[in-house]
């Protein structure tokens, strides 16, 4: 029974890494501007419930020109986690005009802490750890996408 449930648990845990090499993510090009600087990313495109609740997971490694950008149907509140996902990220919180609302630097791999502001928001810009750092981005620059009425 006990050898059971073991392989019952190894293969859920299997099953839920293939399910999530199988999404399909549209790719685009996402434009950041901070003040007279513009930063270009390359980044799959999460619009279904499906692709969203997957996201970066099981991944080892993200370019720092890569990202992935959450697009909601409409304005809400958004919170995000860190579930099965390997790598520390910075998550740009982003409202409907492309103003970034909330940055959250360096998330925690695997965490399950829910992080996002309490406010409406329309979409979420996930890259590689501390690059919004580096870049000296911050609250109220804008993400430039089609999704977005970016400036």
């Amino acid at each position: 029974m006990r050898a059971l449930i073991i392989l019952l648990v190894f293969f859920y845990i299997s099953l839920g890494h293939l399910q999530a090499n199988n999404i399909q993510f549209e790719k685009d090009v996402i434009t950041i501007k901070n003040g007279t600087n513009q930063y270009t990313f390359y980044v799959e495109i999460a619009t279904s419930a499906q692709q969203r609740s997957i996201g970066l997971m099981h991944r080892t490694s993200i370019k720092q020109n890569e990202g992935m950008l959450f697009i909601y149907p409409k304005n809400q509140v958004i919170k995000m986690w860190m579930k099965n996902t390997l790598i520390p990220l910075d998550m740009l919180f982003i409202k409907g005009n492309g103003e970034i609302e909330k940055i959250f630097r360096m998330t925690t791999p695997k965490d399950l802490t829910p992080l996002g502001p309490d406010v409406k928001l329309k979409a979420v810009l996930e890259i590689q750890g501390g690059l919004t750092t580096y870049l000296k981005i911050k609250k109220g620059d804008y993400i430039i996408h089609k999704s977005l009425n970016g400036k």
